[in-house]
């Protein structure tokens, strides 16, 4: 079959594109990858910053493997969030981090209730009397 006869056999089934489609877009390699508790990710030994309100978060990155200086896209729950930023590692040491103080974690737990085992000043006092 010539390529025209099978265009003319299945030409109709042909899907096009939007024409406001990115193609470039559309060839972005995706790999995922969980955010950590200092809101980084590592893809191909270089770590990204992300918005601090997706850590713990599993994160889908877009990316161009061939780029030369690569920008990641980064994608949570099917939505674009952001452009990833690669981390200044001697800033990034500085940075404060959001943790829980001693009375928020005290709080958190509940007091244990007393054992209602048998004591051993019950015992020595039932003993006395037998």
């Amino acid at each position: 079959m010539t390529p025209l006869e099978r265009w003319a056999q299945d030409g109709d089934q042909v899907r096009y594109l939007d024409p406001g489609m990115d193609l470039e877009d559309l060839c972005l390699f995706e790999a995922v990858r969980k955010v950590h508790k200092d809101r980084t990710v590592s893809l191909d030994g270089v770590i990204y910053e992300v918005d601090a309100a997706l850590i713990g978060e599993r994160v889908t990155l877009r990316y161009d493997p061939g780029a030369t200086r690569r920008t990641v896209q980064i994608v949570h729950q099917g939505r674009y969030v952001e452009t990833a930023r690669p981390v200044d590692l001697y800033a990034n040491c500085f940075v404060k981090r959001n943790t829980p103080s001693r009375e928020a974690r005290s709080e958190d737990q509940a007091p244990q209730p007393n054992p209602s085992g048998m004591h051993w000043r019950h015992f020595d006092a039932e003993s006395a009397e037998d």
